[in-house]
């Protein structure tokens, strides 16, 4: 059976060759990969991990005219208060009407894990469906009704003929998966399974009528539309400027251009399978969903890494651009771009060259952006994916040619993290937001790898970026002057040992 007719979405520990443990190299990590051995991989010990449920709530938020059911305990719902503000500033500044999220608790209790909360949970869709009259409501079903079987996918089918919105279960308990990445295949595998991707004709197209002089005319005239239409899939984590900046270069091109799946409506998402082409932005995030609709409506897709620096950005817009023939016209566009990145960011390079850095984050982002910074004149010391899977494969296979000696760990440990900072002694850390408190307690500065907030794609991400690392670079007295006056809380002992000497498996390291 495909993973596409499950009632429960897989996991990327069960669909992928994944792995949360690694020390090493690049070229080692691809290897590793390709033969298996991440999947071996383990630690002796955890400090913390994330839960996908958190990135799946994360996703269904943004959606625009939905409500949120999230059955299981109350306190599984405490993020949605931030959640909430991001969401409704995210819609406002891509034009959308903003508004915090409607999201309701079924609450479970003890007696309820006991006795089961289906019928709790077909009251409160009820609810739901009557009070606030959304167009989706959200079913995030977390660890608790997931332990005791309660079944989901039944209560969503006898509910649904009743009710006016359409009801899209997402399976995302956290104890499924040590991948926090598994929430987009979840996110995903509830809208292919519960939304239309097709437009309803007199809804969203008035179909021309076969005895019209211009039928022909105008049927050639909408497949050529759909021809050159882009989906482009995006992520919370991407802003609206980054989304502006790519769609900039594709529009560039002469292309059409719609974005998908966040910030998206009911409305929109009976549009995507109108498209000549549908384009990642991440080799992590959207594979699922792009073979799903590549097999359904035939829909080809092109996944080639995060367009980040100059060498990422260019092979991400050739690759879109070679579905249409347009290489060539990609390629003189990248030159021109190039061209005026080159004298906007002349003066910030002196301040930035042979500046030892070291980066942490989602697997695709770290790869690129140590390639990019390499180029760059940068000293990258070490890099930290959060995970791997094959997917990532391709990056880490450039990254062997550009950096084939730098330390390459797979950890989203913070015990680690300390322990390399020790022993590196970085002139700047590059990571995900939630670190850099940890960080700067050891006197090293410390600036976010992306934000919804700034630009991080493409050329203006690029100058941004850079901008960014110049203005952390300049000042790091802050930093130097609380690590004299905080004690850590690790022993001195363990910064005697190696960063990864509970990885239960890993190929010596080179430095």
């Amino acid at each position: 059976m495909r993973h596409y007719d499950q009632e429960l979405p897989p996991v990327r520990d069960e669909r992928l060759n994944i792995g949360d443990a690694y020390a090493g190299n690049a070229c080692g990590l691809v290897d590793c990969s390709k033969s298996g051995c991440m999947i071996r991989n383990n630690r002796g010990f955890w400090q913390t991990v994330a839960c996908q449920m958190a990135l799946s709530l994360m996703m269904a938020a943004t959606v625009e005219n939905a409500a949120i059911v999230l059955h299981g305990a109350i306190g599984c719902g405490a993020q949605m208060h931030a959640l909430g503000l991001a969401s409704s500033r995210g819609k406002l500044v891509r034009g959308k009407t903003p508004g915090q999220p409607v999201w309701v608790s079924t609450n479970l209790k003890e007696s309820d894990v006991i006795g089961g909360g289906e019928e709790k949970l077909r009251e409160t869709i009820r609810y739901v469906d009557a009070e606030f009259r959304p167009e989706i409501i959200f079913v995030v079903v977390t660890c608790a009704p997931s332990i005791i079987g309660d079944n989901v996918e039944d209560v969503v089918r006898k509910t649904q003929d009743a009710s006016a919105a359409e009801i899209v279960s997402i399976h995302c308990p956290g104890f499924r998966s040590r991948v926090v990445a598994s929430a987009y295949d979840s996110f995903y595998h509830g809208l292919l399974r519960h939304i239309s991707f097709e437009p309803e004709p007199y809804r969203d197209y008035r179909p021309p009528a076969p005895s019209d002089p211009q039928y022909e005319l105008e049927v050639k005239k909408y497949e050529y539309i759909k021809n050159h239409t882009v989906n482009l899939w995006n992520a919370t984590s991407i802003g609206p400027s980054d989304e502006d900046e790519v769609v900039r270069l594709l529009t560039a091109l002469g292309l059409k251009v719609r974005i998908f799946a966040e910030y998206s409506n009911a409305d929109e998402f009976r549009m995507v399978s109108q498209a000549g082409l549908n384009v990642s932005l991440c080799n992590v995030h959207d594979d699922y969903i792009l073979k799903y609709l590549e097999e359904k409506y035939g829909i080809p897709y092109v996944i080639a890494g995060m367009p980040i620096g100059k060498a990422a950005t260019r092979k991400w817009l050739i690759s879109a651009a070679a579905h249409f023939g347009l290489e060539d016209e990609a390629g003189r566009l990248a030159d021109y771009e190039e061209r005026l990145l080159d004298d906007a960011i002349r003066p910030l390079l002196p301040g930035i060259r042979g500046k030892r850095v070291l980066l942490g984050g989602g697997v695709v982002r770290v790869g690129v952006e140590a390639a990019a910074l390499s180029e760059l004149g940068m000293d990258v010391i070490g890099v930290r994916a959060y995970h791997f899977d094959n997917n990532a494969e391709s990056v880490y296979e450039d990254v062997a040619e550009t950096l084939g000696e730098t330390p390459v760990s797979v950890s989203n440990q913070a015990f680690e993290l300390v322990n390399q900072i020790k022993e590196y002694r970085p002139d700047l850390l590059i990571t995900h937001a939630g670190s850099h408190g940890i960080v700067a307690k050891l006197g090293v500065p410390s600036m976010q790898m992306f934000s919804p907030e700034k630009s991080y794609f493409g050329y203006n991400g690029l100058f941004a970026f850079l901008k960014n690392i110049a203005f952390a670079l300049e000042n790091p007295s802050y930093q130097k002057r609380l690590a004299m006056h905080v004690k850590q809380p690790y022993k001195d002992s363990w910064f005697e040992k190696d960063a990864f000497a509970l990885v239960t498996e890993k190929i010596p390291k080179k430095i």
